[in-house]
């Protein structure tokens, strides 16, 4: 289970996204509480219709939903280490918040003396955690084994070479934000760069150092060598020394010649990067 909830997962939330789930929501959750009424229902203490009073309860749950992403969207620098344990929190918290807001139009739609109980505050949260986490469950497993088969298939597609390719021994003198610790960088030996705030720490062959510069600055200096691209928002990798491609659920793990550590290619970038690697080998 640990494991499972720290997986990579796509970060379903920026606005435009968020707004396309909650339609989708709003429909569902309308039809499938009208269709089926998963809860006890006294129609005699209803004030409006059934179809109304389902409508009603999806359009909070979408309100909900879209200010919760609004937050999230600002409160939140950087959506690349979102994993599956961040998803079942963040959707948690929603579900419950849901439960509360519509404990509080229930003055509105029921017409009955005891509706400011905090029996029916239980009731809301309960019904709402219940129904809402079994299907957070289903649909985010299902949709982990979706994303790892997608790229797992596609990068059993890009044949890695074993032996060393694009010998490259020119070296290019790097300019950092402090001028006394500009540097050298030999092409052949670089392997990958990942970004630390205003830091970047370079990987090159038998050694990792780090400087004072940021990933797009190394990036631009480096453009004249198109084999070096960026995989991800926080790596610059050498295609020439990529050893291994997997999927997982956000694109793919490379590992790296020379070194341990694992790079990320994310969704956006797949593209590109499958382009730029199948040139390098072809």
């Amino acid at each position: 289970m640990r494991k499972f909830l720290n997986l990579n997962y796509p970060f379903y939330y920026d606005l435009k996204t968020s707004f396309l789930i909650g339609i989708v929501i709003l429909i569902l959750s309308t039809l499938f509480s009208f269709l089926f009424e998963p809860f006890d229902v006294n129609f005699s203490e209803l004030r409006f219709s059934y179809l109304t009073i389902s409508f009603i309860h999806s359009f909070i749950s979408l309100l909900v939903f879209m200010g919760s992403c609004a937050i999230l969207n600002n409160v939140r620098k950087s959506s690349s280490e979102w994993r599956v344990k961040n998803e079942v929190i963040f959707l948690l918290l929603v579900l419950i918040m849901i439960g509360v807001c519509q404990f509080l139009i229930r003055d509105f739609i029921y017409d009955k003396d005891d509706n400011w109980s905090l029996r029916y505050v239980y009731e809301e949260v309960r019904n709402t955690v219940l129904v809402g986490a079994l299907l957070m469950f289903i649909i985010t497993s299902i949709n982990v084994e979706r994303l790892r088969s997608i790229y797992n298939l596609r990068s059993k597609r890009l044949t890695v070479v074993e032996q060393e390719l694009g010998h490259n021994n020119d070296s290019i003198r790097i300019k950092t934000l402090v001028n006394n610790d500009d540097f050298t960088l030999n092409i052949d030996d670089f392997i990958f760069a990942k970004s630390d705030k205003n830091y970047t720490y370079i990987f090159i062959k038998d050694n990792v150092f780090l400087k004072r510069i940021s990933l797009k600055s190394l990036e631009d200096q480096l453009k004249g060598f198109d084999f070096i691209i960026k995989s991800h928002r926080s790596y610059l990798v050498n295609m020439y020394k990529i050893e291994n491609i997997k999927g997982n659920t956000q694109g793919y793990k490379l590992r790296m010649k020379n070194s341990i550590e694992e790079v990320l290619v994310s969704r956006g970038r797949i593209d590109l990067f499958e382009e730029i690697y199948k040139s390098a080998y072809s």
